[in-house]
């Protein structure tokens, strides 16, 4: 982004370039390509080595996003984040700052907080123990004499790395403070690309839970190519958007896709200056787990967050699917539209592309010794994400 140039701007900049690369693909039939075809062995979709290691040198190790600034909007606001694991509850501080810590007491382990109602104190439910925003053991009723002679600063609740980044809150999933979490350059260059999206203004509108029986990076993968629309998608996304046709880009660990959809077939043959310009939009794949979808309904842009994660072993994963309304739309618009636009992409994801997800992950249990799934040199994104999965947990294919 130059000093003059706003988010906006750069958005129409870089949404006409993505343009014209989709419109060429659509004049020629083709789809950006990689050198070739890749491998990954199957067990690492279905190994407890391989979930082992990516619960320790990737859901408690690296940035992840665990929703947006106006999910708390007050001081005394909470969020809680349980799915890489360890119970977190992130607080909003007088000072409008944030806060994490681990959602257990200090006194016997007990969980803090249950619900995000806001409040000034953090109370446990098993003794009474109270906590105020900034984790400092504040109340000991009924059976303090019990207690006599320990140091209260002791026992403040134990701090997790937080970072609230253009409207983003990332946590790493682990004890830690705010020093251990650098979010600007865990995104490097993918950085600018999500900070022109204002997504500090952003309004929470639903969230929804999807569970599936798969590896979570199974149910990650559809996400990542748009070669199965004809076949998965016949009667949703195949009727809007061409099949196998993509144009990505690469930030570092990150990606970015986007898919040409079929009302831009009347722009090949025109010159530029006749074609609807589209608005920015596309699949933002925010390394290692999440998907950020920027599209545009009619009465303004939709922010839809899908995380996958693992469930309790490598054949089961779940997906927790949020969509926000962007911050240009005011604020007494219906949210109807938003909702209903949700429900399109949770069918669509529950019905067609987890429901593959599972099947193939039963199929692997079948498979014989040395199978290997292969990505094409039309996936290129997926070759790009595995292979940095790979590099994260110490492999160099």
């Amino acid at each position: 982004m130059t000093l003059t140039e706003t988010g906006l701007e750069r958005q129409r900049r870089i949404a006409l370039d993505i343009q014209r690369r989709l419109v060429e693909h659509i004049r020629t039939g083709g789809t950006d390509l990689e050198a070739g075809p890749v491998q990954n062995a199957a067990e690492r979709y279905s190994s407890w080595e391989w979930y082992r290691l990516e619960q320790d040198r990737v859901f408690t190790q690296l940035p992840l996003l665990v929703g947006m600034s106006r999910d708390l909007p007050d001081p005394g606001c909470k969020l809680l984040f349980d799915a890489a694991g360890p119970p977190i509850v992130i607080v909003r501080q007088q000072d409008g700052s944030l806060k994490a810590f681990l959602n257990m007491c200090t006194h016997r382990a007990a969980r803090l907080v249950n619900e995000c109602t806001p409040a000034r104190r953090m109370t446990c439910g098993f003794h009474g123990w109270t906590f105020d925003l900034d984790g400092k053991l504040v109340g000991q009723p009924g059976g303090k004499r019990g207690f006599a002679g320990l140091d209260k600063a002791e026992f403040a609740l134990i701090e997790v790395p937080v970072e609230e980044w253009h409207g983003l809150v990332f946590v790493i999933a682990r004890p830690g403070t705010r020093a251990d979490i650098d979010v600007a350059a865990y995104l490097g260059t993918f950085a600018p690309e999500l900070a022109q999206m204002g997504f500090e203004r952003a309004t929470p509108v639903i969230q929804t839970r999807l569970d599936v029986a798969a590896n979570w990076k199974y149910a990650y993968d559809t996400y990542g190519e748009g070669y199965h629309f004809a076949t998965l998608h016949p009667t949703t996304i195949a009727r809007t958007a061409h099949n196998d046709m993509v144009v990505h880009d690469r930030f570092g660990l990150h990606a970015r896709i986007n898919f040409p959809y079929r009302d831009q077939d009347v722009c090949v043959g025109q010159s530029e200056d006749q074609w609807v310009r589209r608005p920015y939009g596309g699949v933002h794949l925010l390394f290692p787990n999440t998907v950020i979808y920027v599209s545009s309904i009619g009465p303004g842009q939709v922010f839809s967050i899908y995380r996958v994660f693992p469930n309790g072993g490598p054949d089961n994963a779940f997906s927790l699917m949020a969509a926000y309304r962007s911050g240009e739309v005011p604020d007494d618009v219906d949210m109807q539209p938003w909702r209903d636009f949700h429900d399109f992409i949770m069918n669509v994801v529950a019905t067609e592309d987890y429901s593959i997800s599972a099947s193939g992950q039963r199929n692997l249990r079948y498979a014989p010794p040395g199978f290997k799934l292969t990505y094409g040199a039309n996936e290129g994104v997926l070759q790009h994400f595995h292979r940095n999965l790979a590099r994260q947990l110490g492999y160099n294919d």
